[in-house]
């Protein structure tokens, strides 16, 4: 699934390419991936809107429109937004496609039809973005306040993390990317950590969310950036998908267990 730095790529792409551009007509090819509204009514909607700009709130892009109203797009395991000149091929996994004037087209492109497209007057009035945590590039995400969100919570600390309450935009990849740099072990009771471990949680979390996003990303699988291309943050990649591996740090084999109904990587000699 994208995660944070993933759509903090997409938005950034969007919002130098695509912002200013106006909808001359919406091609919904699979009506499954629209929320509370049928095709018809909401392309009348959209049809001569002006894209005004591009946000994010976790793992939720946020496109307003010129009418007042915001696109929430959520791109889930395998979605893509891609910005293309009606030049370029469609994706053969085109979704919903936004024909721009001046011969140019925005597609929403989703393998799997997990993705979905909602239009909402106020984005904060929906239950899946009010109930998001804070942004972990915010000013608000302190480690004090991760040290609160932390305590009482005797579930393992990898997967409170993933918990979008606690913190919004954190998945599976990026979570187990800064326990490595903070060396400490996915399994830990989340109330068990030490106020030194978890301010140096606090500071791998932002670490390596800045680090993928200035790498534009991870494509470990379907994720392509706004353009349509990879981004090369797996390379940097210290436990995620290294199973069998050389720890980068102390040496020893990355390993990798199902905790969890989710594939977990950790290294046994720097995360005891």
């Amino acid at each position: 699934m994208p995660e944070l730095p993933e759509v903090e790529t997409v938005r950034r792409d969007l919002q130098r390419r695509v912002r200013g551009a106006v909808i001359e007509r919406v091609e919904v090819r699979n009506p499954g991936s629209l929320r509370g509204l049928a095709p018809r009514p909401f392309t009348g909607e959209i049809r001569g809107r002006r894209f005004d700009g591009f946000a994010r709130r976790g793992k939720h892009l946020l496109c307003a429109l010129c009418s007042g109203d915001t696109l929430v797009v959520h791109l889930r395991m395998t979605g893509v937004m891609l910005h293309q000149s009606v030049r370029d091929p469609l994706p053969a996994m085109a979704r919903i496609v936004f024909h721009l004037r001046g011969g140019r087209r925005l597609v929403f492109a989703d393998q799997r039809k997990f993705g979905t497209m909602e239009l909402a007057a106020d984005p904060l009035s929906l239950p899946a973005i009010w109930k998001l945590g804070p942004e972990p590039l915010g000013r608000t995400f302190t480690a004090a306040r991760l040290r609160d969100a932390l305590q009482g919570r005797t579930g393992p600390v990898k997967s409170v993390l993933l918990d979008q309450s606690v913190v919004a935009g954190l998945g599976n990849i990026y979570v187990l990317e800064a326990l490595h740099r903070a060396g400490i072990s996915p399994k830990r009771k989340a109330c068990g950590l030490r106020q030194a471990e978890t301010a140096r949680l606090h500071r791998s979390i932002v670490a390596v969310l800045r680090a993928a996003i200035a790498a534009r990303g991870s494509s470990v699988d379907t994720y392509r950036d706004g353009q349509g291309k990879r981004g090369w943050f797996q390379v940097q990649h210290r436990v995620y998908d290294r199973e069998g591996k050389a720890c980068k740090r102390c040496g020893a084999v990355i390993v990798k267990e199902q905790f969890r109904g989710r594939g977990t990587y950790w290294c046994p000699g720097c995360q005891r």
